[in-house]
C-alpha cells in the first residue's frame, strides 16, 4: 500500500465513525445508564451485539465460555490485530473508570474497519471483554484462546490527561478471613476470641508496613465481614486487600510480608487465619513502536499524547495479562478539561458528557488507524516485533 493509499484509507477511516456518531453515543449513553458489575454485563453486551448486528456482524456470543464475553472478526489476510473493548462498572460509582467509552469505542474502531479495510490486507477481531475490575475476565479469554493468534492488541482508556504509556502496575488479590470465638461481650467476654481485633492488629501493622514499601508498589483493602452486632464478640472476620507491584517479584515478596502481618495477629489474638491469593494481573508493558503509532495518529486528529511522568502510576488491569502475551498498548486519552480522578463519582460523571463522546469517537479513529498501520506496514511489523523482543 502506497502513502497516498494509506492516507486515502484513513480519511475514510474517520468518515467511516463520524457517520456512526449519533449511535457510537447512544450506545455509551444505554452501557453508562445501566452499570454492571463483572461478568454480570448482560445489559451492556445486549446493547453492543444490537449496535453490530444492525449493521450484519456476525458475533460470536459466550466468547471463550464467558456469557458477558463476545468476539467478531472482519478481513482477509494473514495478519490479525485485536481492538478490545470493556463495560464493566464498579460498585457504588457505576462507570467511575469510563468503560462504557471503552466498549463504544472499539465497536466503533471495529465497524469503520470493516467497511473500508481493503480486501486481503488482514483481520481484525473484536474482543468484548468483561470483568476488568474485578475477575481477571481477559485471563479468562487468553486461556480460552482468543489471543493465540494475534499479532498486536490495542484499546484505549478514559482519563484526565493523554498519556502515550501510562505504568499500569502487577496486582494480585488477597482474601483474608479471622476464625475466633463468639462471646457476650458484656457478660463473659473471657470466653470469646476477638476475630475483629485480628483483623485491626493486621490492619494496623499494613499500615505501618507502607512506609517500608517502594514507591512503586500500593497496598489497599476493605472490610468485607466485621461482625454481626457490638454485644456479640466477633467470631468471623474478613477483608479483601490490593497488592501492586512494578515486577512480578517483588509483588509475590510483598504478597508474603502482608501475609506475615495476618499470622502475626493471628497468633497474638488466639485466632485461627485463613487466606487465598487471587490470579495476578501481570505489569502493562507497552509496546513503544505500537504507541508510536498510536499517537501520531492521535495528533493528526488533534490530540497531543504525552509519556508518564516520574513516579506516576495508573492502577492496574488485566491488560497487562495480554501485553505479557502479545505486542499491546493501553494508552489514556482525557475526558476532562481539568484532573479529575478515576473511581469517583465525578468521572463517573464526566463519562457521560458530550466531552466524552468526543473524546472516544477520536480514540475509535485512533485505534482503527492503527490497527490499519500494523496490517498494511511491513516495517512497523518489524519494530513491533523488535520491540516486543527486547521489552
Amino acid at each position: 500500500m502506497t502513502p497516498d493509499q494509506l492516507e486515502s484509507v484513513k480519511i475514510a477511516l474517520g468518515v467511516a465513525v463520524d457517520a456512526r456518531a449519533p449511535h457510537l453515543d447512544a450506545l455509551s449513553l444505554r452501557i453508562h445508564g445501566t452499570p454492571e458489575l463483572a461478568f454480570a454485563e448482560h445489559e451492556a453486551v445486549a446493547a453492543q451485539l444490537a449496535t453490530l448486528r444492525a449493521e450484519g456482524v456476525p458475533v460470536t456470543e459466550s466468547a471463550g465460555g464467558l456469557p458477558t464475553a463476545f468476539s467478531a472478526e472482519t478481513g482477509t489476510g494473514t495478519g490479525l490485530v485485536a481492538i478490545l473493548g470493556e463495560y464493566d462498572a464498579l460498585p457504588g460509582v457505576g462507570h467511575a473508570c469510563g468503560h462504557n467509552l471503552i466498549g463504544a469505542g472499539a465497536v466503533g474502531a471495529f465497524l469503520a474497519l470493516r467497511e473500508v479495510l481493503p480486501a486481503g490486507l488482514g483481520r481484525v477481531r473484536l474482543i468484548g471483554c468483561p470483568a476488568e475490575e474485578l475477575g481477571n475476565g481477559k485471563v479468562h479469554l487468553i486461556k480460552a484462546g482468543l489471543f493465540a493468534d494475534v499479532d498486536a492488541a490495542l484499546m484505549f482508556h478514559p482519563g484526565d490527561r493523554d498519556i502515550r504509556d501510562p505504568l499500569m502496575l502487577a496486582l494480585v488479590t488477597l482474601d483474608v478471613t479471622f476464625l475466633g470465638k463468639a462471646a457476650h461481650a458484656a457478660a463473659e467476654p473471657h470466653a470469646g476470641i476477638n476475630a475483629l481485633d485480628a483483623l485491626m492488629l493486621a490492619w494496623a501493622s499494613i499500615s505501618a508496613l507502607r512506609q517500608l514499601i517502594r514507591s512503586d508498589a500500593r497496598i489497599h483493602g476493605v472490610v468485607t465481614e466485621g461482625g454481626l452486632a457490638p454485644n456479640i464478640i466477633p467470631d468471623r472476620t474478613a477483608a479483601r486487600f490490593l497488592i501492586r507491584a512494578a515486577d512480578n517479584r517483588y509483588l509475590e515478596d510483598l504478597g508474603q510480608r502482608i501475609v506475615a502481618c495476618f499470622e502475626g495477629a493471628a497468633i497474638a489474638t488466639g485466632c485461627t487465619m485463613e487466606h487465598a491469593f487471587g490470579e495476578t494481573s501481570e505489569l502493562v508493558r507497552t509496546n513503544q513502536a505500537l504507541a508510536a503509532a498510536f499517537a501520531a495518529n492521535a495528533l493528526r486528529l488533534g490530540r497531543t499524547m504525552t509519556s508518564r511522568r516520574a513516579g506516576e502510576t495508573r492502577g492496574s488491569t488485566d491488560m497487562g495479562n495480554v501485553s505479557t502475551l502479545v505486542p499491546s498498548i493501553h494508552p489514556y486519552l482525557a475526558i476532562a478539561d481539568e484532573p479529575t480522578p478515576g473511581h469517583s463519582h465525578a468521572f463517573a460523571t464526566a463519562s457521560a458528557t458530550a466531552r466524552a463522546h468526543a473524546t472516544m469517537r477520536l480514540a475509535a479513529k485512533a485505534l482503527a488507524m492503527t490497527a490499519l498501520d500494523v496490517l498494511a506496514g511491513p516495517a512497523l511489523q518489524r519494530e513491533v516485533r523488535t520491540a516486543f523482543a527486547i521489552r
